[in-house]
């Protein structure tokens, strides 16, 4: 959420958001409600608490209980009780999506593999209608996530801009899955996203028309970078 926007402004020129507020730790109720009167039905993407996604905790004084035996999409007391917290949430904010997270350290190990299918089938079972998505780390290969992610039965998140040197941007162009969520980080780039790459990003996206498909910016000037990739999409 960019500073010095009003919330009712937000959601007059942006149709989504992904909001990480409830990832480090319990919001008040209060704040859970000035958030659903402003938005739509499926408007906001909740990033999960990060005691079922990091072992390492965030930065912050009200954090949500973990120790050593928490993240990593780990079963136990911890991870049940976060859920319970994450569906109430989803339930009051009508939200849309529910963004697990994982560390970059959390490697593409078989282990990690048995780890993800137990959890997205035993833990995070959400009641609500909300889609979840799920954000590899940065060990993953695109395809390879892609293609485990249909397994679960979750959304795979990727970041269509990143691809490695000499690759070109149609490398993301035929990747099999029913649904994406291109969560477009800016590639370590300072400033606005140049004109020529969300010129590759709409190319991207018709490729994709016919299947569901969201995309969130997490790029340095999100606010300004979501407006005029909006107003490009608009103008086609």
């Amino acid at each position: 959420m960019p500073a010095r926007v009003e919330r009712e402004r937000y959601f007059r020129e942006l149709e989504y958001l992904e909001l990480s507020a409830l990832f480090a730790g319990p919001l008040k109720p209060s704040i859970l409600a000035k958030w659903a009167e402003v938005a739509p039905e499926g408007a906001i993407g909740l990033v999960a608490p990060f005691s079922l996604t990091q072992r390492k905790p965030p930065s912050g004084t009200k954090l949500w209980p973990h120790d050593a035996s928490s993240g990593d999409f780990r079963d136990g007391p911890i991870a049940r009780d976060a859920v319970a917290a994450l569906q109430a949430a989803v339930t009051q904010l009508r939200a849309g999506s529910v963004i697990f997270r994982s560390a970059e350290s959390f490697s593409p190990s078989a282990a990690n593999r048995d780890l993800l299918k137990r959890f997205f089938a035993e833990v995070a079972v959400l009641e609500a209608p909300v889609r979840r998505v799920w954000v590899p780390g940065g060990l993953w290969n695109v395809r390879t996530a892609v293609k485990l992610a249909g397994e679960l039965g979750v959304t795979c998140a990727i970041d269509p801009l990143v691809r490695d040197p000499g690759e070109p941007p149609e490398i993301h162009h035929d990747l099999e899955a029913d649904s994406l969520y291109l969560r477009v980080e800016g590639a370590g780039r300072s400033g606005a996203i140049r004109s020529e790459k969300l010129d590759e990003l709409a190319d991207l996206v018709t490729q994709y028309e016919d299947r569901e498909l969201t995309v969130a910016f997490a790029s340095p000037e999100r606010w300004s970078d979501a407006r005029n990739f909006k107003k490009l999409l608009d103008a086609d």
